[in-house]
């Protein structure tokens, strides 16, 4: 039961990935064709490259994030919002 917990997990890592690349690189594309057209400009390929960067760093952090696991201690905000709510109940 593990072993498929496993591999929907590395299918949902390679869908998002994927999601994650496509997204990035069309709101780049859709800004810069939006300002060529409005404008007049030539920044469409700007705009590419910018989304083409960004979309290998959110890669890259997902894909980090993926390797870590949850090892790594929640930010210091995190704690203090969660922990809110449970000093209330006590």
């Amino acid at each position: 039961m593990k072993k498929n917990h496993e591999v929907l997990e590395t299918l949902f890592l390679v869908l998002q990935v994927g999601i994650t690349m496509m997204v990035t690189f069309g709101i780049c594309f859709g800004a810069g064709y939006f300002i060529d057209k409005k404008f007049g400009t030539k920044l469409i390929f700007f705009f590419i490259v910018l989304g083409i960067l960004s979309g290998y760093r959110a890669v890259y952090l997902l894909i980090k994030k993926h390797i870590h696991g949850k090892e790594e201690e929640p930010e210091e905000w995190v704690k203090k919002a969660f922990n809110k709510d449970d000093e209330d109940k006590a």
